[in-house]
C-alpha cells in the first residue's frame, strides 16, 4: 500500500467533527447502491509483500535491496541511495527498519494456517529479487541463489498443500541494491531509466522465476504499483529510490523527465515478462501488472471539473494500461508533457501492444474530490492541472470516514465506481482486487481490537457490498479479491506506525491475533462461492471485534 505520497493528517478535532455526517453518507450510498444482477464465481484471499513482512534480511544470501539502504543508515550512508535526505530527517517514520519486520521469513506457516483458518482461498505474496539472484559490484551477471529459491518453492508447496491459490509479485518494490548503484555510474543514472540494459536484466529475473515456480503459482503480477514507482520514487522522493528534484528532499533526480522515462521502463518491463509467461506457456490463471488509483467525485457539475476528473485518472492508471491495449500513450498526457514524454519505437510497440490476457489486476483504497486547477511548474504533479482533497472543497465535509492515517477515507461506492471507469474504457476485462484495506495509525491493543478495527470491518463490508453491487449492475466480472493486509506490518515510510492487517502482531513478541475484521471475514465474506448480488448488504460488524480469538506464537 502507498501510504507516503498522501496528504498531512488532519487534527483530531477535524476528525470527529466528519464522523457523523460523514457515516450517515456512507450508509446512504451503501443502501442505494446495492441492487440485484447477476451472479460471479470469486475467489477471496488476503495479501501481503516480502520487504514488509519477511525480516532475516541477510538470511540465505539475500543481498540488500534500494529499501534497505533507504531505511539502514548503515547500508544508506553514502551512494545513490540513502536513508537520510539532505536536510537531515530520516526518510522513515521514528527511523525505522524492515529488519524485523513480522519475521514471516521463518514464520510463514502459521500464515498458512491463518488463511486456512479464516476460510481465504488464496494468498498474495512477492518474491524479493535479491534473495534469488545475487549480483557482484559492477556487473550485471547474475548469480543464481540456490537457498533463496528453493526458500519460495517451500512457501508456494505449502499454500498449494493447504488448497490455497497463489497470486504471485515479481516487484514489489525491493530493486536489488547492486543494480541500482550500477546505474547510478551511468549516464542514465537510477536503474529504471536505463532500457538499454535494464529491462533485459528485469527479464532475465522474470525467467528465473516462472520457470521455477510455473506450475505452483495461479496469478502472475509483473509490477506492483507502478505509479506509486514514478511518483513517490521518481517525484516526490518519498519512497526508495528518493528522487526528486527539490535537494533538500533527494540527492539526485529531476521531477519533470525521470517519472515519464520511468512509466515507459515500468511498461517495457511488464510487457517482457508478460511475453516470457506467454512463451513458458501461460502457467495459472492470468498474469498482469497491478494497477493502483484512487477513484474522484468532481468537485462541481463544471466540464472543468469533469475534465480534470478523467485526468486524474490517465495519470494514475491509463499512462500505463493505455500502451498495453492501444499501442499508445493517453492524449492529455501527450499534450502536457511534450517531448518530456517519451516516444515508442515500432519494436517497442509490437513489444507492449496486447501485453495484457484480458484480467485487469487492481490496488484500490480511497476516494477524493477533485477539481481543476492551473498548471503548475512542469513536473508529474504539475503538468496535470488539478487538485485534489477528501473534504469538500467548499463546505469541508469529508468524503467518507476519515482515518487516523491522515490519507485514508471510507467512501464505499469507490471500488465499484473505479471498476466501472476501467470496464468502460478496457471493454470485456475481468477484474482481479490485488489490494484493498483500511489502515490506522498504531495505537494501543484494546482500540486495535475494538474501536479501531470495527472501521476497518466496516470499511470492508462497504467496499465489498457496493463492488459486488456494481459488479452486477454492470455485468462486471471479479474473479478474485485481496484484503489488504493479512498481517499487520512494515507500511515502508510510515514504518510501523501503521495498521493494516486483519491480524494484531505484537511487534515485541512476534504475536499474532486475528482482529474482529478477521472473523467477519471468516463468519461472512470468505465462505462465499459468488458476489452478493440480491440487493442484501453484507451481515454487519459487531462492535467489539475478536473476542474468541486464537493467539499465534512461537
Amino acid at each position: 500500500v502507498d501510504c507516503a505520497s498522501r496528504r498531512p493528517a488532519p487534527q483530531a478535532s477535524e476528525l470527529r467533527a466528519a464522523m457523523a455526517t460523514s457515516r450517515r453518507a456512507l450508509l446512504l450510498a451503501l443502501s442505494t447502491a446495492l441492487l440485484p444482477g447477476r451472479r460471479a464465481e470469486i475467489v477471496w484471499g488476503a495479501a501481503s509483500a516480502s520487504y514488509q513482512v519477511e525480516g532475516f534480511r541477510e538470511a540465505d544470501g539475500r543481498q540488500p535491496s534500494i529499501w534497505d539502504a533507504f531505511d539502514t543508515p548503515a547500508i544508506g550512508a553514502s551512494g545513490p541511495v540513502r536513508a537520510t535526505k539532505p536536510n537531515g530527517k530520516r526518510n522513515i517514520f521514528g527511523g525505522e527498519d524492515a529488519s524485523e519486520a513480522v519475521q514471516d521469513y521463518k514464520r510463514y506457516p502459521e500464515s498458512v494456517s491463518l488463511h486456512k483458518d479464516l476460510g481465504f482461498g488464496a494468498t498474495r505474496l512477492s518474491l524479493s529479487w535479491s534473495r534469488l539472484l545475487s549480483y557482484s559490484p559492477g556487473s550485471l551477471k547474475a548469480t543464481r541463489n540456490e537457498a533463496g529459491i528453493q526458500h519460495y518453492r517451500t512457501v508456494l508447496k505449502a499454500y498449494k498443500a493447504a488448497g490455497i491459490l497463489t497470486a504471485v509479485t515479481l516487484f514489489h518494490w525491493d530493486l536489488p541494491l547492486t543494480l541500482e548503484e550500477y546505474a547510478a555510474g551511468l549516464p542514465c543514472g537510477t536503474a529504471w531509466l536505463c532500457h538499454d540494459w535494464f529491462i533485459d536484466v528485469f527479464a532475465e529475473y522474470a525467467t528465473l522465476a516462472i520457470t521455477e515456480y510455473g506450475p505452483l503459482v495461479d496469478w502472475w503480477i509483473t509490477v506492483n504499483e507502478p505509479l506509486t514507482i514514478v511518483q513517490n520514487g521518481h517525484s516526490l522522493g518519498n519512497h526508495a529510490p528518493g528522487r526528486c528534484s527539490d535537494r533538500l528532499q533527494c540527492w539526485a533526480g529531476n521531477s519533470s523527465t525521470e517519472p515519464y522515462a520511468v512509466s515507459k521502463g515500468l511498461v517495457l518491463a511488464h510487457a517482457r515478462a508478460f511475453r516470457i509467461w506467454e512463451q513458458r506457456g501461460r502457467p495459472g490463471r492470468g498474469c498482469g501488472m497491478t494497477i493502483n488509483a484512487d477513484w474522484g467525485l468532481p468537485a462541481s457539475s463544471s466540464q472543468e471539473d469533469a475534465a480534470a476528473l478523467t485526468r486524474f485518472m490517465e495519470w494514475q492508471a491509463a499512462i500505463f494500461m493505455d500502451p498495453l491495449f492501444f499501442g499508445s500513450w493517453p492524449a492529455s498526457i501527450v499534450d502536457a508533457a511534450q517531448d518530456r514524454l517519451p516516444p515508442w519505437t515500432q519494436a517497442e510497440l509490437e513489444l507492449v501492444k496486447g501485453a495484457h490476457d484480458g484480467h485487469f489486476f487492481m490496488n484500490h483504497y480511497t476516494t477524493l474530490f477533485v477539481r481543476a486547477a492551473p498548471l503548475g511548474a512542469p513536473s508529474w504533479e504539475g503538468d496535470q492541472g488539478l487538485e485534489v482533497s477528501g473534504y469538500d472543497f467548499s463546505s469541508g465535509a469529508p468524503i467518507g470516514t476519515p482515518s487516523s492515517n491522515g490519507w485514508l477515507f471510507n467512501y464505499g461506492p469507490g471500488l465499484g465506481a473505479l471498476m466501472a471507469w476501467y470496464h468502460e474504457r478496457y471493454p470485456g476485462v475481468s477484474f482481479v482486487v490485488t489490494e484493498n484495506g483500511w489502515g490506522n495509525a498504531s495505537s494501543t491493543r484494546e482500540a486495535e481490537m475494538g474501536a479501531d478495527d470495527l472501521e476497518r470491518c466496516n470499511y470492508y463490508r462497504d467496499y465489498i457490498g457496493n463492488m459486488s453491487a456494481t459488479a452486477a449492475l454492470r455485468g462486471m466480472k471479479v474473479d478474485a479479491y485481496f484484503a489488504w493486509s493479512l498481517l499487520d506490518n512494515y507500511e515502508w515510510a510510515d514504518g510501523f506506525s501503521v495498521r493494516f492487517g486483519l491480524t494484531y502482531v505484537d511487534y515485541a513478541t512476534q504475536e499474532r491475533t486475528p482482529k474482529g475484521s478477521a472473523l467477519w471475514f471468516q463468519q461472512h465474506v470468505t465462505q462465499l462461492k459468488d458476489l452478493p448480488s440480491d440487493g442484501s448488504p453484507l451481515p454487519p460488524c459487531e462492535p467489539h471485534g475478536a473476542r474468541d480469538v486464537t493467539v499465534i506464537s512461537v
